[in-house]
């Protein structure tokens, strides 16, 4: 459905799918940030991998409204800044609880992961993608700024 309630036109997919590719592209940097950040934690800080996720999350998070922010919803969303990333931690953590429930999976059937924290990462970060743009691009960044 096209922004304006009406059927999707050519230029209207065209757009969801540029938003897509560029969401994905962010999250990408999101997630080599988190990884990055969760690995030396957990290597070099001996944290355990459910203490490092908080710093790690909070700074992916933070990277990625910024840039999706600028690029991917670029002109749609709020005017108040504080406001839009307020909603936007919130959207991100219902896709956090997504993704934590695949990863908690992943350790507790798969103990041995938790040397290698990154690769449950990885898999409970296509859980939350997917949530995490339906929802931004549908409900948060729906409408174009004034």
């Amino acid at each position: 459905m096209a922004l304006d309630g009406s059927a999707p036109t050519t230029t209207d997919r065209a757009l969801l799918t540029r938003a897509l590719g560029s969401f994905a592209v962010i999250g990408g940097i999101g997630f080599a940030i988190e990884a990055l950040l969760l690995t030396l934690l957990t290597q070099f800080a001996h944290w355990t991998p459910w203490q490092a996720r908080i710093p790690s999350f909070i700074t992916a998070v933070l990277v990625t409204w910024a840039l999706n922010r600028a690029h991917t919803f670029r002109g749609r969303g709020l005017e108040r800044r504080t406001v839009e990333a307020l909603s936007y931690l919130a959207i991100q953590v219902g896709g956090a609880a997504i993704n934590l429930a695949i990863f908690g999976a992943c350790l507790h059937f798969y103990p041995a992961l938790a040397r290698l924290p990154v690769v449950p990462l990885a898999i409970g970060a296509v859980g939350g993608f997917a949530f995490n743009f339906v929802t931004s691009n549908a409900v948060l960044y729906a409408r174009k700024r004034a």
